[in-house]
Formats: C-alpha cells, structure tokens, sequence
C-alpha cells in the first residue's frame, strides 16, 4: 500500500495595496464634520491616544495636565485604517508631555504629515498602512520556486 502525501496548507499571496497620500490632514473632535463629509482616500485623521482626552476633557487639546501621543489613521475610501507611524516621526515628535498643550504637538505632527503628500502607504498585516520602502520583491520563478 502506497503512502499518500498530506495536503498542505499554502496562504495565498496577498495583493500589494498602495494608498497614495493627499496632504490633507484631519484633528478628530475638531474636524468631525469635514472627516464625515469630505474625507477623500489618502486623507489623514490624527487622534489622542490618551484617556482624558478621548472622555472627560473630550477634545479639550488648549488644556495641560495629562501625557500622552497621538495615532494616526489612513482613509482607504471606505473605513480608516490604522497607520505605523515610527518611519513618519522618527524621533517621537507625537509625544506631549503633562506640561505642553497637545494642540501644539498636533501642529508639528501636521505640518511634518503635510509633507508626506504624494507618498505611498503599504498596506500590511492586519490591515495597517506603512511607509512604502519602494523594494518590491523579486518575483518567483520556477527556479526559485520551492516545493
């Protein structure tokens, strides 16, 4: 009797999505309103990830008082989508501390996401976007195909 090989699992290859950015960046609990009508696919949402300010001093970013940093999502045309952003501040320029007003942190992270207009995102594992690198990779042949 022969033995029978098992059939193995092989994931699929996942499309390379890219998402080119606009320039156009939102501050939630300030530009609701434009996030919810005008957003367009590539556009930037920055938010708090800090807990004073995403419940009791909603929106509050003239106020002192509390640490924190801040995310930053990717419109895809549908939903948005979480952003890596240690290529984008590099040396932590989304941090505020207790004693600064997040508003002010807010504008170095936008001026410094405004120049990224143009640019690609990639998206990656679990549906994140990243910095494009630009490095595709090279494509299998049968020769480097393994079994």
């Amino acid at each position: 009797m022969a033995k029978r090989n098992k059939i193995r699992y092989q994931s699929e290859v996942k499309p390379r999505i890219l998402i080119t950015m606009t320039g156009t960046v939102y501050l939630r609990f300030v530009d609701d309103e434009a996030i919810e009508t005008m957003a367009q696919k590539g556009d930037l949402q920055v938010f708090p990830n800090n807990d004073a300010l995403n419940s009791t001093r909603l929106g509050e970013y003239d106020a002192t008082g509390f640490s924190g940093y801040f995310k930053v999502d990717v419109y895809d045309g549908r939903n948005w989508q979480p952003v890596i952003i240690n290529d984008i501040f590099e040396s932590h320029e989304n941090h505020f501390a207790k004693t600064e007003k997040p508003i002010d942190t807010y504008y170095i992270c936008e001026e410094i996401l405004k120049t990224y207009a143009g640019k690609l995102l990639l998206r990656t594992y679990r549906e994140h976007y990243q910095l494009d690198d630009g490095l595709e990779p090279a494509p299998e042949t049968k020769a480097t195909k393994r079994p």
